[in-house]
């Protein structure tokens, strides 16, 4: 498995560029299937968590009301799962090394958040196990608990141990993220993507400015639509996909 090379805080957490995930997710990628470099299409994500990374993917109800998509296990520990039967939580061991993700993200509709959410929960074993390590200098015995795992949306339970600073936290939530979108839509096809959406309306690529009322408003919809049919992602992520590599810009006010 290919590693990163940069510095690190006191808590273990990269410090890593954007651009330097971008090239570590095409290495990866480049490892794992390189002919996903070259034409677009959907990366087979649980062969690569599975195959690649060498991870246990398993299913279960993570909370009733699946905020918890996913959990990344570092060290053998339990997890709360969701028993609806009994309409409370309790506690299963879990070995280090596996991914769990909510059951409810196996039906078809949900199936490219459970693709975003396997990206995610890998960027994290493929980022993080320094700052999830037993012997992080920053982790200390009984400091926290469930100090072993990640997880993704309605994490709080699974804090990762006061150790941590907010910031630290929401670093390894953004490079997991970013590390997700790039190993799903990684840049030098979703370019590829990007000039056969133009030339399938007959328009040389050009930037898209979004959310000033204007045409382009429309054309980024379908733009943001088609690669996330092209690679099996939400239009959600796409269309941040695409801001993030300024192919859209959006000049609108957020809330």
């Amino acid at each position: 498995m290919l590693k990163t090379n940069n510095a690190y805080s006191y808590a273990q957490v990269p410090y890593i560029t954007y651009e330097a995930l971008e090239v570590y997710a095409e290495s990866i990628i480049g490892d794992y299937s390189p002919e996903m470099l070259i034409t677009p299409g959907m990366i087979d994500i649980p062969g690569l968590v599975r195959d690649y990374l060498g991870l246990r993917v398993i299913f279960h109800r993570l909370s009733y009301d699946s905020k918890i998509a996913g959990i990344t296990v570092f060290g053998n520990d339990y997890i709360q799962i969701w028993d609806k039967q009994a309409a409370s939580v309790i506690p299963i061991p879990i070995e280090a090394g596996t991914v769990v993700i909510d059951s409810s993200l196996r039906c078809t509709r949900n199936q490219p958040r459970m693709r975003f959410t396997l990206g995610h929960e890998g960027s994290h074993w493929l980022l993080h196990q320094r700052a999830f390590s037993r012997d992080n200098p920053g982790n200390n015995a009984g400091i926290g608990v469930n100090n072993s795992l990640a997880a993704k949306t309605g994490a709080i339970k699974y804090s990762r141990g006061i150790w941590q600073t907010e910031s630290e936290k929401k670093r390894m939530e953004h490079q997991a993220d970013f590390l997700s979108a790039a190993l799903l839509m990684p840049r030098p096809v979703l370019w590829v993507a990007y000039r056969s959406f133009f030339s399938r309306l007959g328009e040389s690529p050009r930037l898209l400015i979004r959310g000033k009322g204007s045409s382009d408003d429309g054309t980024a919809k379908q733009l943001s639509a088609y690669i996330a049919a092209v690679f099996g992602v939400s239009n959600h992520a796409a269309m941040i996909r695409l801001e993030k590599l300024k192919a859209i810009e959006y000049r609108g006010v957020r809330r």
